[in-house]
């Protein structure tokens, strides 16, 4: 049997097309690496990136001191071994640009 070509009336779309993630939710951060770790002389420091659909407010790189805006991708940087706990670590943590993080002072 030959398929029926009715067209749709205006601004209404098919349930099977309609599936698509609702507005704000975004499904990159499921997709997103698993924090990296970085050691240097301070210890080890676990690194996220955060990709700019995600990056909501403003922070402020604590190496150049400029504001990384939102819609800016940037990296999330925290100490997995501070010493008074690793909750201690996460609440420290501090957002950065991605080439300050690369050239910071060692």
């Amino acid at each position: 049997m030959p398929r029926k070509n009715h067209k749709k009336a205006s601004g209404t779309t098919s349930a099977k097309w309609a599936r698509t993630a609702p507005e704000g939710r975004d499904i990159s951060r499921i997709l997103d690496p698993a924090p990296r770790i970085e050691s240097d002389r301070y210890g080890d420091w676990l690194v996220q990136y955060i990709p700019a659909v995600n990056a909501q407010k403003n922070y402020i790189c604590p190496e150049c001191g400029r504001t990384i805006p939102p819609g800016v991708a940037h990296l999330v940087v925290w100490q997995d071994n501070h010493m008074m706990g690793r909750e201690r670590g996460i609440e420290e943590r501090r957002h950065w640009h991605q080439g300050c993080w690369r050239t910071r002072r060692r």
